[in-house]
């Protein structure tokens, strides 16, 4: 399992050291179009197979993850292999959504052993990615 923060205006550069993975998307801002995109393509190109939002915009997540699965493709067919399976869990708990993707959240033609908890937030939320792995682990 890793743990990822970022705030509005950055966007990481460097690709996951395990891929392919699944990544937990936690949302707790809102980010302009322009940075969820650009978040999106770096999952995409790390390696994300499967990806779960869940919180603030946790739809449009998803949506802009599809978006460049299929750009990728020139808007046809995605090899079973490069598919990207994504879910949004508007409502849901925390607890829920890492339990899904513990158990539930597997990909038709990888084996995805390597977790991502990528987490959105407008403040230094130091100490946190402790708790949310310790939350994770616990599910």
């Amino acid at each position: 399992m890793q743990y990822l923060q970022i705030t509005p205006g950055s966007i990481p550069h460097e690709p996951l050291s395990q891929s392919p993975f699944k990544a937990v998307l936690l949302s707790e801002t809102m980010l302009d179009d322009e940075q969820r995109a650009a978040v999106s393509r770096w999952l995409v190109s790390s390696g994300c197979l499967y990806m779960m939002a869940w919180g603030e915009d946790c739809r449009a997540w998803q949506d802009a993850v599809n978006l460049i699965n299929l750009q990728d493709y020139d808007f046809g067919s995605v090899p079973d292999d490069k598919l990207i399976i994504s879910t949004s869990h508007p409502g849901e708990n925390i607890e829920d959504v890492f339990w899904f993707a513990k158990y539930t959240a597997l990909h038709p033609c990888a084996s995805l052993e390597q977790t991502l908890i990528l987490q959105i937030t407008a403040a230094n939320a130091a100490g946190r990615g402790e708790e949310l792995e310790l939350m994770y682990a616990g599910t």
